[in-house]
């Protein structure tokens, strides 16, 4: 792996969006490798802004499902160079595969430093699907070493690269880009499709605030997607800086692999940062719309924070946070620093709460994700009841929406996106997704209401 750094010749410009520039960069420059993967990931640090741009596939870990059994290999290009075999036992999904993919990692990290030299601090860039229906995702997790990697800072803008047939040096003319990440001509849809309508959407949810009783901890998530056709294709970087021009959001990224469709977000909320043993988790649970309502955003904050419905919402997924971080971090280090704060995004405004703890010693962050994941703020408590009435009642797929997308290292420090303002991207074609929490108080109208406004990004 060789390496170069420049310095940032556009300190004044967002870092997201010289990431932008730059994967489109590697799309014209580095064509092969862009179509075997491509990522942008940016998100907020105590040092500003970062965005870690990556194309190819130099190193990739899949876990892939068959049958009771899942399979975790290391590739190396084309060659599989480490696979293990776990049985699954058919209880919690997800926390089985992340225990799973503990152990994978806690062996694959001296190979890939010792055997191969990697620096620790190499990301693997990549996430989970969210198994609404465990039985039919064929693939729960991967996550890709690029071939080329790119690290922006204000200061600095640093590559690392393996050598290949299409990379064999870096030079500055790749970062003195002349490419506009933003489109030039004006998207225009000549289609739209809701998925489910309306009136099924408010049945439903008619149906579905029947089931539930009248405690506070009785939720479910149901979610509902936007297929937009528009008239022309453009790339999924230009979709997101599209979209990441009208909010603030704490992530924006881009996710594609191989000829597969692209997944486009601007999630405001960290599932969870780990650094060194110290974790970070901000549940968003609560809504309404933010300060883009001129005159009227004083007058929804207040609701907000005085509403029971949304209170009592909040109140659980942080609950069930705290709680499940009891199980993997010292429990006199778990500490809630704050509890229902407000975070506007212009579009909306969320209740926020923040939540610390350490690790304890010989967990890494897939014992983590196997406590905390899936979390109340996109599915609901209880955890089994909340699966089941979303596959009675749920009409669509979520794969990559609500599941996890960024980054762990090999020194396992790791930051994840909760994957919601999230986007499908194939061709022509944009899939939008947005959920809502529904509780005994939920109005099925507002809520319909609610995740229009949770995809005003995209759908503006």
């Amino acid at each position: 792996m060789k390496s170069v750094t420049f310095d940032n010749p556009y300190p004044g410009m967002p870092i997201g969006a010289v990431g932008a520039a730059i994967a489109r960069a590697f799309e014209s420059r580095y064509p092969k490798s862009s179509g075997e993967f491509l990522s942008l990931f940016s998100y907020a640090s105590p040092e500003g802004t970062r965005s870690i741009v990556g194309a190819g596939s130099e190193f990739h870990v899949e876990a892939v499902r068959m049958g009771d059994t899942l399979r975790i290999r290391l590739k190396h290009r084309a060659a599989v160079e480490r696979e293990s075999s776990y049985r699954l036992h058919g209880g919690d999904f997800h926390a089985e595969v992340f225990r799973h993919m503990a152990a994978f990692v806690d062996e694959l990290r001296p190979f890939l430093t010792d055997h191969h030299g990697l620096p620790p601090s190499t990301p693997l860039l990549g996430g989970w699907r969210c198994g609404t229906h465990p039985e039919s995702v064929e693939e729960p997790l991967v996550f890709t070493i690029p071939r080329i990697i790119c690290q922006v800072s204000t200061d600095a803008i640093h590559f690392r690269f393996f050598e290949s047939e299409e990379c064999t040096d870096i030079d500055g003319d790749i970062v003195a880009f002349s490419q506009d990440p933003s489109p030039k001509v004006d998207l225009k849809v000549a289609k739209r499709k809701e998925i489910p309508g309306c009136r099924e959407y408010v049945d439903t949810l008619v149906d579905l605030i029947a089931e539930l009783s009248q405690e506070a901890m009785d939720k479910v998530v149901l979610c509902r997607e936007v297929r937009l056709f528009l008239e022309s294709e453009i790339s999924p970087v230009q979709l997101l800086v599209l979209a990441a021009s009208r909010t603030n959001a704490r992530y924006e990224y881009v996710f594609r692999w191989g000829g597969g469709d692209a997944w486009i977000g601007i999630s405001p909320e960290m599932l969870v940062k780990k650094e060194g043993e110290r974790v970070v988790v901000e549940p968003l649970a609560g809504t309404r719309k933010g300060s883009h309502a001129t005159g009227k955003s004083g007058r929804y904050r207040d609701e907000l924070l005085n509403d029971s419905k949304e209170a009592e919402e909040h109140e659980t997924a942080a609950r069930m946070f705290y709680e499940n971080l009891t199980t993997v971090c010292r429990p006199e280090s778990i500490e809630q620093t704050e509890s229902r704060g407000i975070i506007d995004l212009g579009y909306v405004q969320h209740l926020k709460s923040t939540i610390t703890g350490s690790l304890e010693t010989g967990m890494n962050v897939f014992h983590l994700l196997a406590a905390i994941y899936p979390p109340a703020t996109i599915w609901g408590k209880p955890i089994a009841l909340s699966g089941r009435r979303i596959r009675s009642h749920e009409r669509i797929e979520r794969d990559f929406f609500t599941g996890g997308l960024g980054f762990f290292t090999l020194e396992d420090d790791a930051n994840f996106a909760l994957a919601i303002r999230t986007a499908r991207m194939s061709g022509n074609e944009v899939r939008v997704y947005a959920g809502s929490g529904i509780v005994k108080k939920s109005d099925p109208y507002r809520e319909w209401l609610e995740t229009t406004n949770k995809m005003q990004p995209f759908l503006e």
